[in-house]
């Protein structure tokens, strides 16, 4: 009951910046059948959830399709307004992504893409999560236009939309009135990011916090997660690994704690970390600072002490040597440049 109520208290607690917003923004969904679910769920509650801690409330979110149901790739139907009759207005307009066959069709139905032509055209802003970037192409919007998409998807794009100057490996990109995002996830992180400039950036943190989000990342960070990529080297033995460092990263991290909290000797982890990941403990611990620190250096106003000193560097010049080592340039360029990221 408590937890249950802490979970109100996220709705219900005080603005410390309030904005009354005087005309809730609407958000309209474009679904077809076969839509990746989470690539509108989680987008959708990311506005609700923003909605619902704002004074006077800030978002509508309405669904949309030809008919009166849209079936997902979850085998859940959501019921839906049809997008032929849908005259309200549009604040912003989302387009969902799916796999293969789904998306395809949904491509070859002329009465669909015009519909959604004229949504667009009504559309203060418009935005793709994932595979919905080859709906605005196909609808002509990302013509001369910056855009990005799913991993998966980024060849295949470059060959259907050619005009389009496409960003690879960005979660999100930003040109004008048109927003494109790669999969899934991404599309929390891109509904956050239109949270926080509609309603600033304290707004879009409580959302993140309620969300649970590890971070409000940054349209200019990877689509490959560092993190991941060294779960997944780590294999069974050093399953736990990662994890235990990344939770410790703002402190001093010894080889001998290392060691002792995977019940293994020094020697041993030494020669595991090296089989594993091709590299020894302790260049481990500081791939992983700097890989923090990348993406904390690509928020807007990151200072290059406060990320030293959160990434467990004791001395903001031995951070920017390092960083300037590993990645060929300073960080103070780093936080300057929002469109540079660093991949491996």
């Amino acid at each position: 009951m408590r937890a249950l109520s802490m979970l109100h208290d996220v709705s219900q607690a005080p603005n410390d910046n309030p904005m009354i917003v005087s005309a809730k923004r609407a958000v309209v969904f474009a679904l077809y059948d076969g839509v990746q679910l989470l690539d509108f769920a989680g987008p959708a509650e990311a506005f609700a959830t923003a909605d619902a801690i704002t004074p006077g409330g800030a978002y509508t979110i309405t669904y949309l399709a030809k008919g009166e149901w849209a079936a997902t790739s979850a085998n859940a139907k959501v019921a839906t307004a049809p997008i032929a009759m849908f005259k309200g207005d549009i604040d912003t307009l989302i387009v969902p992504g799916a796999l293969g066959t789904p998306l395809f069709a949904a491509l070859a139905d002329a009465e669909w893409l015009s519909a959604m032509a004229s949504l667009a055209s009504r559309a203060r802003r418009i935005v793709s999560v994932c595979s919905g970037s080859f709906v605005l192409g196909a609808l002509g919007l990302l013509r001369k236009r910056r855009a990005t998409t799913h991993w998966l998807g980024i060849d295949t794009m470059a060959e259907m939309y050619p005009e389009t100057c496409l960003v690879r490996n960005a979660l999100f990109v930003e040109d004008g009135a048109v927003w494109t995002s790669a999969g899934v996830t991404a599309g929390i992180d891109t509904a956050v990011a239109l949270i926080a400039r509609d309603l600033g950036p304290e707004a879009a943190f409580r959302v993140a916090h309620a969300l649970v989000l590890p971070m409000m990342r940054s349209g200019d960070q990877t689509q490959v997660s560092h993190l991941l990529t060294f779960q997944r080297l780590a294999g069974p033995k050093l399953a736990r690994l990662i994890p235990w460092i990344e939770a410790r990263l703002c402190a001093p991290i010894a080889t001998a704690d290392m060691a002792q909290a995977m019940a293994m000797s020094e020697r041993t982890l030494h020669r595991q970390c090296l089989d594993a990941f091709g590299m020894p403990p302790a260049r481990l611990v500081a791939e992983l600072r700097l890989a923090r620190a990348a993406a904390l250096l690509a928020l807007p106003d990151a200072s290059v002490k406060a990320v030293s000193a959160h990434c467990g560097f004791g001395d903001p010049a031995a951070f920017s040597r390092a960083f300037n080592k590993r990645f060929g340039y300073p960080p103070e360029y780093a936080s300057r440049q929002p469109g540079l990221r660093s991949e491996t």
